[in-house]
């Protein structure tokens, strides 16, 4: 919870801000007054395009190969080029569908690359 820096336009006491997933809500302790918006501090609001890249990190090549394969069900061969050519797993997708591929290129034990820098929680219950 957030005290705000506005006062309640019922009574003029502090109103309290707290995050509910897509909704912000602003409510007062003393009267009870409340209101709520959309959360410009979601993931969703973010439409910035994003590219990932996989890496094999600390796993073998030939590991890390068909662990993407397996991961974006692709093929060998494609998965092959997407490592070692460095060239991206995804390009120009939004923040929601970063963290969902972040989940599963992680959970395959990749190292994932995220362009530009990423300011959302990756894990989605942070």
């Amino acid at each position: 919870m957030n005290p705000s820096a506005s006062p309640c336009p019922e009574c003029g006491l502090p109103q309290v801000i707290t995050e509910q997933g897509l909704s912000l809500i602003a409510r007062c302790g003393g009267c009870g007054w409340m209101v709520a918006t959309t959360n410009p501090n979601h993931p969703i609001m973010d439409r910035t395009p994003y590219a990932l890249r996989a890496r094999p990190g600390a796993l073998a090549s030939a590991s890390a190969i068909a662990r993407l394969a397996v991961a974006l069900g692709i093929g060998v061969k494609r998965a092959r080029e997407l490592i070692a050519q460095d060239l991206p797993v995804a390009e120009n997708v939004l923040a929601l569908e970063v963290i969902r591929l972040h989940g599963v290129l992680a959970g395959a034990g990749l190292q994932v690359e995220i362009t530009p820098a990423f300011r959302w929680p990756l894990d989605p219950r942070d």
